[in-house]
């Protein structure tokens, strides 16, 4: 089934509203993975092919165009909020270095430090993979698939997942033991400075303040705030080491060695 008559389904199911572990969450869900999926698979095809640099400026395009278009639609009136609009939530971050990662793709041979590029790769893989993947598990838009609200919300986070997975399945990266500690100080970083803006505010950013989502998530299950902040540290960081440990398991070179051709006798004089 196409992406769009799978989205003609959810209209017909209940177009206003949004509800998590619905047929409309399982059908928007399953139909981001397998376009996820697809990515990969054609990324994979193509690799080390010059179509390999075609697909990857068409995502960069992609990913630019989504998060411009997510940045603006939130902080124009009347959906202007400065409590929920501003781009301060880890997803919207992740956003942003997504299309800067995937910049980083398409310039790589004319990098001179790569050491910013693989920061870049090492925040969306932990932050794109490790938490925005909650995006799809239990997500907190409440508007149905009439709203652009809606679509918004996934094709952004789609982005964002799929940014680094395609990064980690086809370009082969790799986190090690120092990105572990770089995305640890980076999260923390993070905290110091949304944890007293909210407090001060009132606001919810990073979903660190003291209020929750409208619909059901992990945070629920962590107790009152700020006890829940502590919880909340200790199991990132704990997803983050687990993310890192399985994945050194998993080898960055192809499973398989690429056939080798004979070489031509050379042609007698």
């Amino acid at each position: 089934m196409s992406p769009a008559l799978i989205i003609f389904a959810l209209a017909a199911t209940d177009a206003a509203a949004f509800h998590p572990f619905t047929p409309t969450h399982y059908l928007t869900t399953g139909t981001y993975l397998t376009l996820m999926l697809a990515l990969v698979l054609l990324g994979r095809a193509l690799r080390n092919t010059p179509h390999q640099r075609t697909l990857e400026r068409a995502w960069f395009s992609f990913v630019l165009i989504i998060q411009a278009f997510n940045i603006i639609f939130w902080s124009t009136p009347p959906r202007l909020q400065l409590a929920s609009s501003l781009p301060l939530h880890i997803c919207d971050l992740a956003g942003i270095f997504a299309v800067f990662t995937t910049l980083s793709w398409l310039r790589e041979n004319r990098i001179t430090d790569h050491s910013i590029a693989r920061t870049l790769r090492t925040i969306m893989f932990f932050w794109g993979i490790g938490l925005s993947t909650q995006a799809f598990i239990t997500p907190v838009i409440t508007d149905g698939p009439s709203s652009v609200r809606f679509h918004i919300f996934f094709l952004s986070h789609f982005t964002i997942v799929a940014t680094p997975l395609y990064d980690f399945l086809v370009r082969r990266y790799r986190p090690t033991a120092r990105d572990l500690g770089i995305i640890l100080l980076v999260t923390l970083v993070y905290g110091a400075l949304i944890i007293p803006l909210n407090a001060a505010t009132g606001w919810n950013y990073g979903y660190a303040g003291n209020t929750k989502p409208e619909n059901p998530t992990l945070i629920d299950k962590l107790g009152p705030y700020p006890l829940r902040l502590l919880w909340m540290l200790f199991i990132v960081t704990g997803l983050y080491a687990i993310l890192t440990l399985i994945t050194a398991f998993i080898p960055s070179h192809p499973l398989t060695s690429p056939p080798t051709h004979p070489r031509t006798p050379p042609h007698p004089n």
